[in-house]
């Protein structure tokens, strides 16, 4: 498992700047949380994750991303995603939170929850079908060279 030094989101809608902030530093950048949020679009539960604001963003800071809906993997196959995700970087969105991808080994998916920095481990197919239901979602996010 992929080791992250995840500081917990410092605001209710701060998720996805906290999974951001971890990768950043994995990749040895320091930013903050604030300095996320002010470079994302907020949305009324957060912030929009899959548009150009988000992407520039991260090309500004060296990294490739790539954001899919739960059900327009390619080819439909959402495991060989979470297996080019697991060699990159990655966030899994399910309704309105972001987790950040740690690891997957079929069929375990281990996710970092920002709100605490708990690992959790879901089933590949129980983790799918919640995204289903819930708008989900995964980013692939890459350091480019």
């Amino acid at each position: 498992m992929r080791h992250y030094e995840l500081k917990p989101q410092e605001k209710d809608t701060y998720c996805a700047c906290s999974c951001l902030q971890a990768i950043f530093k994995r990749h040895g950048i320091e930013i903050s949380q604030q300095e996320i949020a002010e470079s994302l679009n907020p949305s009324k539960r957060g912030f929009y994750l899959d548009d150009g604001r988000m992407r520039r963003f991260l090309e500004s800071h060296g990294f490739s991303y790539k954001f899919f809906f739960h059900n327009e993997t390619d080819f439909n196959e959402p495991d060989a995603l979470l297996e080019e995700i697991r060699e990159r970087d990655g966030l899994i969105g399910i309704n309105s939170h972001v987790f950040l991808f740690a690891d997957f080994h079929y069929p375990d998916v281990k996710l970092i929850d920002p709100l605490h920095g708990i690992v959790i481990e879901r089933d590949f197919f129980g983790l799918t079908r919640e995204m289903a239901r819930n708008e989900g979602f995964y980013g692939l996010i890459g350091r480019m060279s």
